[in-house]
């Protein structure tokens, strides 16, 4: 072959680091067998490359990743004379790499390719995604458990070291599974994007779990109990009282942040009213006629077979790292 492609290292498979960075490939072009003449012109070396990772076709295809695709931005350099050149990636991807040189002799072009080179992911270590995750605020234990739930703290799947995607089939990828909004490629190929989104995603839900109290108290559902609850004092001739809903605790706020992490499942938070032989919970104050509701966890029993009915418990039994 008058052109030949090698690469340095010599691959072909190369990993993007544990601290995500891609790797290091300088390409070389050598000419074989065609006679250069000194007095004549330079040779010049034009590079191009691509890198697209398809979750279901070889070699790149990973457990659960079918018509899942991401691809770095097209990679290309400008005609030199120089015969290296080291890959300039400005994104964090995987997948099957290709890159092709097009030399120039005088009026004689010559064309090669490598097909065969793979970028794969490297897993981070435990300590490094508990430092990232503090750089980023992220620091409740439960939060780190539930990356270990969620992924085993895997950002790639073993052995062939492709993103880990939920067996639900949904897409969900990397260490926190970020499923929805559908996670972008960088949050696929760089762990810290991934946690930074799971990061994200907590403290909405945390949002959501702050204001369901005052939601709930507004809910029909919730007039309903008051309203038997307030006919049953009316007919043992006790004055009716306003009955409101108390704010959830630090504890109960975390707990029903984990489940919406989870996705609120047959739209059930962790809490409800609590309630005995169908009678709303009340406590009065000195006054009798203010009252405050109690809440209860909803049984796991009751949950319905959408989502995990156990997750909070599973995410509370995890090991912290």
């Amino acid at each position: 072959m008058p052109l030949v492609l090698t690469c340095r290292p010599a691959g072909p498979r190369f990993f993007i680091s544990a601290d995500a960075t891609m790797p290091k490939i300088v390409m070389t072009a050598t000419l074989s067998g065609v006679p250069l003449n000194p007095a004549g012109p330079v040779p010049t070396y034009e590079w191009s490359a691509t890198l697209v990772f398809d979750g279901g076709v070889p070699p790149t295809n990973t457990a659960y990743g079918g018509n899942r695709r991401t691809q770095h931005a097209p990679i290309r350099s400008q005609a030199g004379h120089g015969n290296t050149w080291r890959i300039p990636f400005t994104e964090v991807r995987g997948g099957l790499l290709t890159v092709n040189v097009i030399a120039r002799v005088g009026g004689t072009v010559l064309k090669a390719s490598s097909t065969n080179l793979t970028i794969a992911g490297t897993n981070p270590l435990p300590t490094a995604i508990r430092a990232f995750a503090n750089s980023i605020g992220a620091t409740k234990v439960r939060f780190r458990k539930q990356l270990r739930q969620e992924s085993s703290l895997q950002q790639f799947r073993p052995p062939g070291n492709w993103p880990k995607y939920s067996s639900d089939g949904l897409g969900g990828v990397g260490l926190a599974q970020i499923t929805r909004p559908a996670p972008t490629a960088d949050q696929t190929w760089n762990w810290k994007e991934n946690i930074r989104a799971g990061w994200a995603l907590y403290q909405e839900k945390e949002r959501i779990a702050r204001a369901y109290p005052a939601n709930a108290q507004r809910s029909e559902s919730f007039r309903n109990l008051v309203g038997a609850w307030n006919r049953a004092r009316s007919a043992q001739n006790l004055p009716q009282a306003q009955v409101t809903l108390p704010a959830f605790t630090d504890e109960q706020l975390e707990l029903d942040t984990i489940r919406g992490f989870n996705g609120y499942a047959n739209g059930l938070h962790e809490f409800r009213p609590r309630t005995q032989s169908g009678q709303l919970v009340v406590t009065l104050d000195s006054s009798g006629q203010r009252g405050s509701a109690e809440w209860e966890r909803v049984p796991v029993d009751e949950r319905g077979s959408a989502g995990d009915p156990r997750y909070v418990e599973h995410v509370d039994a995890a090991a912290d790292f």
